[in-house]
């Protein structure tokens, strides 16, 4: 046994990645890592007793793509290999989402491969990560600005994936594939220095091995794996803390206001960045961080934005951190007799008889007067200059001045609707009547207005 190959098992001994009975997808991009990691798990499958297949993304960038999916194939089928493939328009996605294409690259990778992992019952994903990518990591996420997860580098294990190779140099890898004769593809755009991680891989690193210390990757590598053990402690540490001061919805994260008050900045920037990663995937910068912890000394109302469609508002009592998704300006018709959907719930407009009127609390239901307001309706969110006669008061009054005076929290304030009818409002949808169409003695024509949260 080769002592490249008793390298790899000792590390996946050490580390537990594999079990028997264990289904493994690998990633399979046709470059020497990912190459050496399907002949090593394939080699040794039966040690392993592990069932294997291989995924490979087709980027649609390179005029070579098409060679590389054709030569993974290849690959897979003289290795007896079930092969499994996808195309994706990467760098369309990376201008649509306003990111790097590198990072367009590995959000699709990542979801594809769960997705085929999903589909064919694989537990297991393994990625062909090296020792090298692992310090280019590490300093790419220290010169940006990172928690102590982003200078941990790449995990050995985060939940399905695993990275039996994080244990070799590159050049190891070169070496046995050169000495076994076994063929791989180059991906031209690893020569260009336009990339960061090129940039660091081809200049910064080898000065300082050359300058500093030799073994300056193997070195960055225990510190990893160090740092990831103490990331998992602080973490339960963290989930902890997090029940007091997070609450989560489907589409939110509200961060408490005591959050600022109680907690050191070292706790208060890893809850935050716990919140961002878990919620929305986001790693978000230290300059990220510092922007959401300045909202607590900003007056209610204030917004920071953020990559990845995210915004995070000061509001009363907490920071809100949401995406930022545009909700529809247009406006809903509706006419009684019709239930329509829009973003607060369903709105359901029906005639009744005066028996069918009954007066309580519940501020989801309103009864109107029909000659006054017709059978059509529209719904729409509220817009500055908005006016309306609050059911009870004397005069009219502004909608903004009318939320604020209720304490209506800013984000839900700018997700208000109304209901308008001949251009007037007609109901702050869930909140108030206006005075105009309340039901009189002389009412003939009574409509219900009812509105369901989903």
């Amino acid at each position: 046994m080769k002592s490249i190959e008793q390298k790899v098992i000792k590390f996946i001994s050490s580390h537990s990645l594999l079990s028997a009975n264990d289904k493994i997808l690998v990633a399979l991009s046709g470059g020497p890592d990912s190459v050496f990691l399907l002949h090593f798990l394939k080699k040794y499958q039966k040690k392993f007793k592990i069932e294997l297949a291989a995924f490979h993304l087709n980027h649609l960038i390179r005029k070579s793509a098409d060679e590389e999916q054709g030569f993974c194939a290849k690959l897979c089928k003289k290795l007896s290999v079930p092969f499994h493939t996808e195309e994706f328009d990467v760098k369309s996605f990376a201008v649509k989402n306003k990111i790097s294409v590198e990072e367009a690259g590995r959000l699709i990778r990542y979801v594809q491969l769960n997705k085929y992992a999903h589909k064919f019952n694989f537990n297991l994903i393994a990625t062909a990560h090296n020792a090298d990518d692992n310090a280019e990591t590490v300093l790419l996420n220290l010169s940006k600005g990172t928690g102590i997860k982003g200078i941990a580098g790449i995990p050995v294990k985060r939940e399905n994936i695993i990275r039996p190779l994080l244990c070799l140099r590159k050049n190891e890898i070169l070496d046995y594939l050169k000495k076994n004769n076994i063929k791989f593809v180059i991906d031209e755009s690893n020569l260009s220095e336009q990339y960061e991680r090129n940039f660091l891989r081809m200049k910064i690193i080898p000065i300082i091995e050359n300058k500093i210390n030799p073994q300056f990757v193997n070195s960055v590598l225990t510190t990893s794996i160090n740092l990831q053990s103490f990331n998992t402690y602080l973490n339960k540490i963290l989930s902890e803390i997090e029940k007091k001061y997070v609450v989560e919805t489907n589409e939110e994260v509200r961060i408490k206001i005591n959050l600022f008050t109680e907690q050191e900045n070292f706790i208060q920037t890893e809850i935050i960045r716990k919140a961002l990663t878990e919620k929305f995937d986001f790693n978000p910068s230290q300059k990220d961080i510092r922007k959401i912890i300045s909202l607590f000394d900003k007056q209610v109302g204030s917004i920071e934005t953020f990559k990845q469609k995210l915004k995070a508002l000061r509001e009363r009592n907490s920071i809100t951190i949401f995406s930022n998704k545009s909700l529809p300006e247009k406006s809903i018709l509706i006419k009684v007799g019709e239930s329509k959907r829009f973003d607060s719930g369903r709105m359901i407009i029906s005639k009744v008889n005066s028996l069918d009127v009954k007066l309580t609390a519940n501020k989801n239901v309103e009864f109107v007067d029909g000659e006054l307001t017709g059978e059509s309706f529209l719904i729409r969110k509220w817009k500055d200059g908005d006016k309306f006669h609050p059911f009870g008061m004397k005069g009219t009054k502004k909608l903004s001045d009318y939320l604020n005076d209720i304490k209506v929290e800013t984000k839900e304030k700018r997700n208000q609707y109304v209901l308008i009818s001949k251009n007037r409002i007609v109901w702050i949808v869930g909140k108030r009547l206006d005075e105009r169409f309340k039901l009189r003695p002389e009412t003939k024509t009574i409509y219900k207005l009812k509105l369901i949260n989903e």
